[in-house]
This record gives C-alpha cells, sequence and structure tokens, in this order.
C-alpha cells in the first residue's frame, strides 16, 4: 500500500488551511490600522455652526467654560503653530484658517475620574477645539473627544457636551 497517496489529500487540506489562514492574517493587518483609525474617529464629537464668526464662538466658549464654575481656560493657537512649523515639517501651513485648542480642568470631574481609576489622570485636562477649515467656509467646528467609558466619563461627556450646547445656543 503506497501511504504517500493517502496522506496526499491531508497535506493538501493542511496547505489550502495554511494559506487561508495567512491571508485572513494578512487581511486583519490591513485592516488594523483602519478600523483604529474609524475607532478613534467614533470617539470625537463635533459640533458644527453654520454662518457664525470664529471670534464670536470662541468667546462664547469661554463664556459656556466659566458658566460651569470651571477656571478659565488655558489657550492654544493650534493653527498658528501649524503654519509655523510647515516649512521645517513640510506640511501644508493652511491645513485651518483658525484653529484653537481651550483645555481646563473640572476638579470634581478630575476627581471622581481618578477615584475610579488613578490612570485616569491622562484624561485631565478636559479639551474643546475651535476651528474653520477654509477660509471661505461658514462654518465653525467645535470638537471634543470622549473620555472614559465608566459614570465618571459619562459625566465629563456630559459636561463637555453642556458647554458646546451653551456656546452654539449663544452664538445663535
Amino acid at each position: 500500500m503506497n501511504t504517500t497517496r493517502l496522506l496526499q489529500p491531508r497535506y493538501r487540506d493542511l496547505l489550502r488551511r495554511g494559506i487561508g489562514l495567512f491571508f485572513a492574517f494578512f487581511l486583519a493587518l490591513q485592516a488594523g490600522p483602519a478600523a483604529a483609525e474609524a475607532e478613534a474617529e467614533a470617539d470625537i464629537v463635533t459640533r458644527e455652526i453654520a454662518g457664525a464668526e470664529f471670534e464670536d464662538v470662541t468667546f462664547a466658549l469661554v463664556n459656556a467654560i466659566a458658566a460651569e464654575g470651571i477656571t478659565p481656560p488655558s489657550l492654544s493657537e493650534f493653527s498658528d503653530m501649524l503654519r509655523r512649523t510647515a516649512p521645517d515639517l513640510g506640511h501644508s501651513p493652511t491645513l485651518f484658517d483658525q484653529a484653537r485648542i481651550y483645555t481646563f480642568c473640572s476638579a470634581s470631574a478630575a476627581a471622581r475620574l481618578s477615584a475610579e481609576s488613578p490612570h485616569h489622570i491622562v484624561l485631565c485636562p478636559l479639551s474643546i477645539a475651535v476651528y474653520r477649515i477654509t477660509a471661505d467656509s461658514p462654518v465653525v467646528h467645535l470638537g471634543y473627544r470622549r473620555s472614559a467609558s465608566t459614570a465618571g466619563g459619562s459625566a465629563v461627556d456630559a459636561l463637555l457636551e453642556r458647554i458646546v450646547e451653551r456656546t452654539a445656543e449663544s452664538v445663535r
């Protein structure tokens, strides 16, 4: 009896499965960055405010933060930084017409998050970005990242949502 003939179908089957697993693994590697990007996008909340002046939105945002009893935010002139670094880094100096990031901390939110996990320290400070993508756009965007998937994180998300909603209401 020729044992090679009996083993051939088994080897062929193993080879097919191996090739199939290889391609599945390869496709998973290719989908990984796209899936991670989609997941990161899901954690970003944006609100469009059409027809408002950029300075009016930023003024309303600072007031909305103060209305929550939070000290005035720190300001990062994000679009200025990108314009300044464009020649050295090779990106377009006009990625945004205007873009600012306001960072602030709610002591009660920080304490609640930290009580849930000391590692939640990385979730503070909170930030809200205000940006206009192109100069001729009538839309100013407000954006923030969702917090942790915990009760404290939900409270932070509600706080950020209230601030963004109050800002939008103020410039209508």
